[in-house]
């Protein structure tokens, strides 16, 4: 599903309304009676609910007097509350008045602080908000009567379903400007927004609703939009039965560089991820020091020692037998806790050169690459990098500030720069193409942001290139599977306790509700 900024929306109308010629009152109509729909879904005791709707001067306004008047045809009588003049309305949102007033339904203006505070001292006789003040097109923070407006309804306890977006915030940012309606359940309509999704905007919405208002899906595919929510229905196309007669060689066989004397946990975290993420074989190449620590966690997989330095990390020298060892591959990972010293850096670098299967790099693999990305690239493999915002700054040469403020674009510029697929971990993990497109993964939460989480999702991401998958599908898949199994492990455990080796113990569970179609 395209997530969409509030520009790409207003073109998306006017293509609607202008070449469609889909009516612009049949718009507004349609959104004001699926956000009645999801009020009578939501409050089975919605004809017992007193409620209040505020209504701006622009159609987010004109949406809660459809509302009211749905509402109305109910026998639910809303109180409702203009904060503009009502000669300020104009288009749908007047005729939306004058269709309100027409049942005898009362609209009143509250033009004044002194007006507007008799009005909240009162707010806690009702059961239910609407909030129908300010749309997607805010630009900067919200400001005057709104202003206290939205910080009456905040100081309220009363629960409030915002129209579209929560007053205060702006269709084309996450960020947070000033006073903000804290909804308790938000309808957009079409398709999501940028602060539907994306922190900290994200936290104020609530439930989120995406309704169907009548805008055909050919005005949105003629808009170009980068940004794509990830959805279950899209992944449950990309998983591949499996045929009766196939064996493990059908699936693929791994090979993961990782580990060190000291970091031996990361290699196996990465190699168990991989089995777990159904490949057919794992080989583990490892420092010398780290091979018997590695063999006894998990038997299903095979080792293989590498010469090392006197720390305990693998070697410049280790390049040849690394080399002959891969040659018969299928796919390769290379990084989690090898080191960063530069004999290591030396054997990363030469080892990704030398190398043309298909290929994912994380953490200390990655940091081989700082000061030198321009070696990277997807041109002749398949390359897949998979950074969290520190290793993305130093990969791009900025810092992890800036990658934080722009992580769309950080991550879309150096996948289409490096022709690679790039795995931007995080809240909301993004998974950039070569291409341009970014898609935004739903899946996850704070408890995985612990040791060990990311080779998990590394050895996820090579086992599924192992089995065929498109390097995209292979992304999206183990992005999605490593989130929900980490849902399903807070869950159960809750977030604080969670270690890495709860994602894998979840994720048989989280496949399973993919391919069923669970909750």
């Amino acid at each position: 599903m395209k997530i969409l900024t509030a520009e790409q929306m207003r073109r998306i109308d006017r293509r609607t309304i202008r070449k469609m010629h889909v009516p612009a009152l049949v718009l507004m109509e349609n959104a004001g009676i699926r956000t009645y729909d999801v009020l009578v879904e939501s409050y089975p005791d919605l004809d017992e609910k007193r409620i209040l709707i505020l209504c701006g001067g622009g159609n987010n306004g004109g949406d809660g007097l459809v509302i009211a008047r749905h509402l109305a045809g109910r026998g639910v009588i809303p109180r409702i509350v203009l904060i503009v003049r009502k000669q300020e309305l104009r288009g749908e949102a007047l005729a939306n008045l004058r269709a309100a007033e027409g049942i005898g339904l009362s609209v009143e203006e509250a033009l004044a602080p002194a007006a507007w505070n008799r009005i909240a001292g009162r707010l806690e006789d009702y059961d239910l908000i609407v909030d129908a003040l300010l749309g997607t097109g805010l630009r900067g923070a919200a400001r005057g009567l709104a202003a206290r407006v939205i910080e009456a309804v905040n100081d309220s306890s009363v629960p409030v379903l915002s129209v579209d977006i929560p007053s205060g915030l702006s269709g084309d940012s996450a960020a947070v400007p000033g006073p903000v309606v804290r909804a308790e359940r938000t309808v957009t309509f079409c398709r999501p927004k940028i602060p539907h999704i994306f922190p900290p905007a994200e936290s104020l919405v609530g439930d989120l609703t995406v309704v169907d208002i009548g805008i055909p899906d050919s005005a949105v595919e003629a808009e170009d939009v980068p940004l794509d929510l990830v959805e279950r229905e899209m992944l449950v196309e990309l998983l591949v039965p499996r045929h009766d007669d196939s064996h493990k060689g059908d699936f693929g066989h791994v090979l993961i560089v990782a580990g060190s004397r000291d970091r031996s946990g990361a290699a196996a975290l990465a190699a168990r991820g991989a089995l777990r993420g159904g490949c057919g074989l794992v080989t583990v190449a490892t420092a010398i020091a780290a091979q018997p620590l590695l063999s006894p966690q998990l038997s299903e997989m095979m080792t293989f020692a590498l010469p090392q330095t006197t720390a305990g990390n693998v070697a410049e020298r280790a390049l040849d037998p690394a080399l002959e060892l891969a040659s018969g591959l299928d796919v390769l990972a290379v990084g989690p806790g090898l080191g960063r010293e530069e004999s290591t850096r030396s054997f990363v670098r030469a080892f990704v050169g030398r190398t043309r299967q298909p290929l994912v790099l994380d953490a200390d693999g990655l940091n081989a690459f700082t000061g030198t990305a321009g070696e990277l690239s997807g041109r002749d493999r398949t390359l897949v990098l998979t950074p969290h915002s520190g290793e993305m700054a130093r990969l791009a040469g900025s810092t992890t500030g800036d990658v934080m403020a722009d992580r769309i674009g950080v991550s879309r510029a150096f996948a289409k720069d490096h022709r690679c697929f790039l795995v931007l971990k995080g809240y909301r993990t993004l998974v950039a193409t070569p291409h341009g497109g970014v898609f935004v993964n739903p899946t996850g939460n704070p408890g995985m942001a612990t040791a060990g989480s990311g080779d998990v999702l590394t050895g996820l991401i090579a086992s599924l290139l192992g089995q065929k998958h498109h390097p995209l599908a292979a992304c999206l898949l183990a992005a999605w599977l490593h989130g929900r199994a980490g849902d399903l492990a807070a869950a159960r455990l809750g977030e604080e306790p969670l270690m890495a080796g709860d994602l894998l113990t979840c994720y048989p569970e989280a496949l399973r509700e993919l391919r069923e179609g669970g909750a």
